[in-house]
Protein backbone atom coordinates (compact mmCIF):
# COMPACT_ATOMS: atom_id res chain seq x y z
CA UNK A 1 0.00 0.00 0.00
CA UNK A 2 1.14 3.48 -0.71
CA UNK A 3 2.12 5.85 1.86
CA UNK A 4 -0.18 9.13 2.17
CA UNK A 5 3.16 11.13 2.38
CA UNK A 6 4.64 9.73 -0.76
CA UNK A 7 3.91 12.05 -4.36
CA UNK A 8 2.59 9.70 -6.50
CA UNK A 9 1.48 12.31 -9.36
CA UNK A 10 4.99 12.83 -11.00
CA UNK A 11 7.19 10.12 -10.50
CA UNK A 12 10.17 8.80 -12.41
CA UNK A 13 10.64 5.13 -13.55
CA UNK A 14 13.36 4.74 -11.66
CA UNK A 15 11.57 5.45 -8.90
CA UNK A 16 9.12 3.28 -9.82
CA UNK A 17 11.90 0.14 -9.91
CA UNK A 18 13.14 1.84 -6.66
CA UNK A 19 10.49 1.66 -4.50
CA UNK A 20 7.29 -0.23 -6.09
CA UNK A 21 9.39 -2.90 -8.37
CA UNK A 22 8.54 -5.98 -5.55
CA UNK A 23 4.33 -5.15 -5.76
CA UNK A 24 3.51 -5.94 -9.40
CA UNK A 25 0.75 -4.29 -9.30
CA UNK A 26 1.45 -0.60 -10.71
CA UNK A 27 2.55 0.83 -13.63
CA UNK A 28 3.60 4.30 -14.13
CA UNK A 29 2.12 6.31 -17.03
CA UNK A 30 3.16 9.67 -17.97
CA UNK A 31 4.83 10.11 -14.77
CA UNK A 32 1.52 8.96 -12.77
CA UNK A 33 1.60 5.58 -10.69
CA UNK A 34 -1.65 3.62 -11.61
CA UNK A 35 -2.62 0.38 -9.66
CA UNK A 36 -3.28 -2.13 -11.61
CA UNK A 37 -5.00 -5.45 -10.14
CA UNK A 38 -6.08 -7.39 -12.96
CA UNK A 39 -8.92 -10.16 -12.37
CA UNK A 40 -11.38 -12.35 -13.99
CA UNK A 41 -11.45 -13.22 -17.55
CA UNK A 42 -8.33 -11.20 -18.19
CA UNK A 43 -6.51 -13.06 -16.23
CA UNK A 44 -7.85 -16.17 -17.67
CA UNK A 45 -7.41 -14.80 -21.41
CA UNK A 46 -3.31 -13.73 -20.13
CA UNK A 47 -3.45 -16.88 -18.50
CA UNK A 48 -4.03 -19.07 -22.19
CA UNK A 49 -1.94 -17.05 -23.92
CA UNK A 50 1.38 -17.65 -21.64
CA UNK A 51 0.06 -21.40 -22.09
CA UNK A 52 -0.14 -21.70 -25.72
CA UNK A 53 3.43 -19.48 -26.32
CA UNK A 54 5.17 -21.72 -23.95
CA UNK A 55 3.91 -25.28 -25.39
CA UNK A 56 5.19 -23.92 -28.75
CA UNK A 57 8.50 -22.37 -27.66
CA UNK A 58 8.69 -26.52 -26.53
CA UNK A 59 7.67 -28.10 -29.48
CA UNK A 60 10.10 -26.03 -31.39
CA UNK A 61 12.78 -26.47 -28.95
CA UNK A 62 13.40 -22.43 -28.54
CA UNK A 63 15.71 -21.34 -26.10
CA UNK A 64 13.49 -18.43 -25.12
CA UNK A 65 11.32 -18.00 -22.25
CA UNK A 66 8.21 -15.68 -21.39
CA UNK A 67 9.07 -13.42 -18.26
CA UNK A 68 6.28 -13.18 -15.36
CA UNK A 69 7.07 -9.83 -13.92
CA UNK A 70 8.85 -7.30 -15.87
CA UNK A 71 8.74 -4.07 -16.93
CA UNK A 72 8.72 -2.28 -20.04
CA UNK A 73 10.02 1.53 -20.32
CA UNK A 74 9.16 3.03 -23.58
CA UNK A 75 12.33 5.08 -24.42
CA UNK A 76 12.10 9.25 -23.69
CA UNK A 77 9.24 8.66 -21.82
CA UNK A 78 7.96 9.18 -18.02
CA UNK A 79 6.05 5.78 -18.38
CA UNK A 80 6.71 1.69 -17.73
CA UNK A 81 4.59 -0.89 -17.96
CA UNK A 82 3.99 -3.95 -17.06
CA UNK A 83 2.20 -6.59 -20.33
CA UNK A 84 0.27 -9.24 -19.71
CA UNK A 85 2.11 -11.24 -21.83
CA UNK A 86 5.93 -10.85 -23.39
CA UNK A 87 7.26 -12.67 -26.02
Amino acid sequence: MLSATINTSNLSSEALVAGYVDDGRYELIDGELIDLEPTGLHEQVAGLINRKLNVAIDLLNLPWFIPMKCLIKPLDQNSAFRPDVVN
